[in-house]
């Protein structure tokens, strides 16, 4: 009688565990489910801008957008940036997110790509991360025109989507060679122009997707007879850049590369007398940042793929494998190692 007695009240527990089981259950099914979502993104973060802001509207009923945060604006934006926004919803009091893959969530508006979605708070906050389209700066340029009259030297402004630009001279109607690229504002024609004549050029801006804008065009100069002797003279070989330093034309091996130090800092000539821009370059084995005006940078420096490096204050150089000034760890990549710190 007793065997029976603990079989039954054994019996009544496993009843009693089940029957709160079933409870819970049926508590958490009596919201609805959510089974999709579509959201409206605006966007007016672009190239050269500190910040931005982005706006997403829900199209569905039952939840509403309660925050939209843009988790990697670090400073300037530039020229292939790719901004990720994190998107927060809340559903009704009698409603639950169910799980989210990219097939259940609808974006409409700028164009966006879903990346992840996670739940919170009893699955009744979901929150939906996607990437906007990669920023373009402007293809437009403008101020296309000779230094001078009298000049060989093809000048332009600077505009930023470019990385680099394609530049191409014509007497009259023709073309005299094919295009070149530099990625300086500037160009010395001197090499290309052998004859008397009416001459202009071209140029274009190249993004970092290898994107082309369109051809602009400057005016015209003349080469008459005295021009011409005092071109092949070599008088027009060493010009004078905007940054007001002297650069020699393409094909004069007399300049060397340097680093050159003016009233804004520090940035490297090469031996045309262009110079890097917008991005890395590795010079005596140690590797320098370049900003979209050639200049060197310093200090902390979030690069295209998303890491970010360290560049020595005074010397400019990337660090690797060492403790930066601030405490923290960069690796053998020079890449910040996350959650190493002293």
């Amino acid at each position: 009688m007793k065997l029976w007695k603990k079989e039954l009240a054994a019996f009544a527990g496993v009843a009693l565990l089940t029957a709160l089981a079933a409870g819970t259950a049926f508590a958490a099914e009596s919201r609805t489910k959510i089974t999709s979502v579509s959201l409206t993104i605006d966007s007016d973060i672009a190239v050269g801008d500190s910040g931005g802001s982005v706006t997403a509207t829900a199209n569905g009923s039952n939840y509403d957008v309660t925050d939209v945060d843009i988790v990697n604006d670090d400073g300037e934006w530039v020229d292939g940036d790719v901004p990720r926004v994190e998107i927060t919803m809340e559903a009704d009091s009698d409603y639950y997110f169910a799980s989210m893959s990219k097939a259940k969530v609808t974006l409409k508006g700028d164009k966006a790509t879903y990346v992840s979605s996670r739940r919170e708070d009893s699955s009744s906050t979901l929150i939906v991360t996607v990437k906007l389209a990669d920023l373009e700066g402007t293809m437009e340029i403008d101020d296309v025109s000779w230094q001078n009259d009298n000049s060989t030297v093809a000048t332009w402004e600077t505009t930023s989507g470019a990385v680099s630009y394609q530049v191409r001279l014509y007497r009259g109607s023709s073309s005299v060679g094919s295009a070149v690229s530099t990625s300086s504002e500037y160009y010395n024609f001197v090499s290309s122009i052998t004859r008397e004549g009416e001459y202009y050029f071209k140029v274009r801006a190249v993004n970092s997707n290898n994107k082309k804008g369109d051809w602009y065009e400057s005016d015209y100069i003349y080469v008459d007879e005295d021009m011409l002797a005092r071109i092949k003279a070599g008088e027009f070989n060493n010009v004078t850049n905007n940054s007001g330093s002297t650069a020699n034309a393409p094909g004069n091996t007399q300049q060397q590369a340097s680093w050159i130090k003016d009233n804004v800092g520090w940035w490297y000539r090469y031996a045309n007398g262009s110079y890097p821009t917008n991005g890395w370059l590795q010079i005596n084995g140690q590797w320098y940042c370049f900003d979209s005006v050639g200049y060197m940078r310093t200090g902390w420096i979030r690069a295209g793929d998303g890491k970010y490096y360290y560049c020595d204050l005074t010397n400019g150089n990337m660090l690797t494998n060492t403790w930066t000034p601030d405490n923290y760890y960069v690796d053998a990549s020079g890449a910040w190692v996350q959650g190493r710190t002293r």
